[in-house]
């Protein structure tokens, strides 16, 4: 029984022991990704990259997006809300990740209609019909153009002209490229003044920016 109790006790010691290694780890890891994204920060904005807010608190929240994601789609209304709570404080920037067939088609979109400053009505549009034209297996990017048309004030003549300039294609290549030099891959990924958000929740979201806020 002795030798029972001794055994069982060692094992929740060296449970405790595994518990506080992983959480120093993923502390230890965390640090080392902060220092990494910092030491290039200039990579996270750039001077074509779409910006939103008055960032008077001077706090930059950088979202990595795909379009077609859904998960991006999902976390767009938290976003939207932290925007509309902290749009004075904070200043919301845009980069891209075209992880998906079709995501280049509606960046292309995205950055035609900045010529009209029509950027946010847009993407509300691509993300809200995302069951629509992205469907798996069964993909209809061509639809969209049929969706922005019932955006008010959005001129589709122009937007399909603005659509063809190979600038786009550049910064879409420029933000990838940031990407993987910041080792983003998946989306959304989202920085707050160069720290990765590690859940995607809204909790979690407001808690980082309040904390840059605040401190």
């Amino acid at each position: 029984m002795q030798n029972k109790s001794l055994v069982l006790g060692s094992l929740v010691v060296l449970i405790m022991v595994f518990v506080g290694l992983a959480f120093f780890y993923k502390g230890n890891e965390a640090v080392k990704d902060e220092k990494k994204v910092l030491s290039k920060s200039d990579l996270l904005t750039r001077d074509y990259s779409i910006k939103f807010g008055d960032n008077k608190k001077n706090i930059s929240v950088v979202e990595f997006v795909d379009p077609e994601c859904e998960s991006c789609a999902l976390f767009h209304p938290i976003l939207r809300k932290l925007y509309k709570d902290y749009h004075e404080d904070i200043q919301l920037v845009i980069k891209y990740i075209p992880n998906h067939k079709n995501s280049k088609f509606a960046i292309k979109l995205l950055e035609a209609s900045r010529e009209q400053n029509k950027y946010e009505e847009v993407l509300s549009v691509i993300f809200e019909k995302q069951p629509l034209w992205a469907q798996h297996d069964n993909e209809k990017p061509e639809l969209l153009w049929e969706f922005l048309a019932q955006i008010d004030g959005l001129d589709m003549n122009k937007l399909k002209e603005d659509f063809k300039n190979p600038k786009i294609d550049e910064i879409i290549n420029t933000d990838k490229n940031d990407a993987q030099e910041l080792g983003v891959r998946g989306t959304p990924t989202i920085f707050v003044n160069g720290k990765r958000l590690t859940t995607l929740s809204q909790k979690d979201l407001f808690d980082l920016v309040e904390a840059e806020i605040y401190k």
